[in-house]
């Protein structure tokens, strides 16, 4: 199922939905991306998922083809023009998904507009994560994926396969190219531009989750990928995280994704498309 795709104003953004049309009178699916991601990554999810209602997938600020000025990469910021777009989409009220750091902008869209949030995912992201020290420049470009793996679009490509264990498709390829754009030299970038990349580390660092966790009334998943292959010590720390940030919240479960890794959405898209069917029942 090929989607249309819509531009709309939000809090002064022109920001890009995809739009994969489904029975009307279920509250519609709302996907949010992770960090240098596209709506596209929920390709895969989106069309399962419109056999029982519409489906939305946003370009968040700064990423795809929505617009990308020097501010506003906070999460707050970025909940309210989520929010904004579905008001000018006509959606009043949805089942949220957000996938990493998507997960932690649909928790504040739940937490700062609850009217618009019938059920929420957080998928492999928003779970509890303090980080200590100060977001120095050294600290944030480290965290960022090396710039070597932007040499061509086959050395792109081949740290994207890795990401997924070796998983791939002619879908997947072109998932991976729809978040990038081709340089002149031959090399290509992310269309997250790093400095944004860097603004959006910098203001979740030392951001207090509680409150937020806090706020959240309505039915929540938390949906992480169980990956074999990770050191023990950090598969339980990551457990740990996951089963605090359930405790945190009124209203929530847990579902592990077996055999996967962080980008579930594409790695195990026919498992996440039937576990989020059946937390959306009734909305």
């Amino acid at each position: 199922m090929t989607p249309t795709k819509h531009f709309v104003t939000a809090n002064g953004l022109r920001m890009k939905a995809l739009h994969w049309p489904g029975p009307a009178g279920a509250a519609p699916a709302v996907l949010l991306h992770g960090l240098t991601s596209c709506a596209e990554t929920w390709s895969l999810v989106a069309p399962r998922l419109a056999a029982g209602r519409p489906v939305y997938a946003l370009d968040l600020r700064g990423h795809g083809e929505t617009g990308k000025p020097d501010h506003g990469y906070d999460q707050a910021t970025v909940a309210a023009d989520v929010a904004g777009a579905l008001e000018a989409l006509g959606v009043t009220a949805a089942c949220v998904v957000g996938h990493s750091w998507g997960g932690g902008v649909a928790l504040r869209l739940a937490a700062d507009h609850p009217q618009r949030v019938r059920r929420l995912v957080l998928a492999d992201g928003g779970f509890l994560n303090r980080r200590t020290g100060e977001p120095s420049p050294e600290r944030l470009e480290a965290m960022l994926a090396p710039t070597e793996i932007y040499q061509t679009v086959h050395t792109y490509f081949a740290e994207f396969r890795r990401t997924l264990n070796g998983h791939w498709s002619p879908e997947i390829e072109a998932i991976a190219l729809a978040a990038i754009e081709h340089n002149g030299d031959g090399s290509v970038r992310e269309r997250l531009a790093r400095e944004h990349q860097k603004l959006i580390l910098s203001a979740g660092w030392g951001h207090d989750p509680l409150p937020v966790y806090a706020r959240v009334a309505c039915p929540t998943l938390l949906l992480p990928a169980d990956n074999p292959t990770q050191a023990p010590e950090r598969r339980a720390a990551r457990q740990a995280a996951v089963a605090d940030t359930a405790a945190l919240l009124r209203q929530a479960r847990v579902h592990w994704v077996p055999e996967s890794v962080h980008d579930i959405q594409l790695h195990r898209p026919e498992v996440v498309a039937g576990v989020l069917r059946d937390h959306f029942q009734g909305a």
